[in-house]
């Protein structure tokens, strides 16, 4: 009796160790889970379709001709703006979706006509982000941008006047699920 009381006990011990190592293994997995889909929801970005995606943005290039007051409102209708360019890695893959023989317009103006470009999001031109072509900008009434491919330089920035009708590039934030 005193025997089959002591191997009762063992096996309510082994049985208790059990379950707490159960209770640790579904911890674990249930952190490790968390981790990898916290992980997975900063990968999944996602672009309406139709949008290129690049970084942590989406552009539309636009395949009609407007001024640019209306390219920024088509923009806005689609939960957008005009592109605003912060790397030259961001410039390259934007030029590579672009047709030659079209101009864009940015997101850069200069409203007051006085040198002082900026983006559509307010911030300043910065002085180690511009792609100028050679001498633009040049006219102080031309206070919009747009880009361009030029022969034999190739592309670059050129300042316009606002009224003119060009294409233009609409950039978004990625959707993260």
């Amino acid at each position: 009796m005193v025997q089959e009381r002591q191997s009762q006990g063992r096996g309510k011990g082994v049985c208790w160790s059990l379950r707490l190592w159960s209770a640790a293994m579904v911890s674990i997995l249930l952190l490790s889970t968390c981790f990898v889909l916290s992980c997975v929801e900063k990968v999944w970005g996602c672009c309406p379709s139709h949008w290129k995606s690049f970084g942590s943005s989406c552009y539309h290039i636009s395949t009609d001709k407007n001024n640019w007051n209306i390219s920024e409102q088509k923009c806005i209708k689609m939960g957008s703006h005009l592109v605003v360019i912060n790397t030259e890695a961001e410039q390259n893959f934007i030029i590579q979706q672009l047709n030659k023989s079209i101009a864009y317009f940015l997101g850069l103006s200069d409203p007051q006509g006085n040198g002082q470009w900026q983006w559509i999001d307010n911030t300043p031109c910065s002085q180690n982000i511009r792609f100028w072509h050679l001498n633009e900008p040049n006219l102080p009434d031309e206070r919009c941008a747009l880009v361009v491919h030029w022969d034999p330089t190739g592309w670059g920035w050129n300042n316009v006047f606002c009224k003119h009708k060009y294409n233009s590039i609409c950039e978004m934030k990625k959707t993260y699920l």
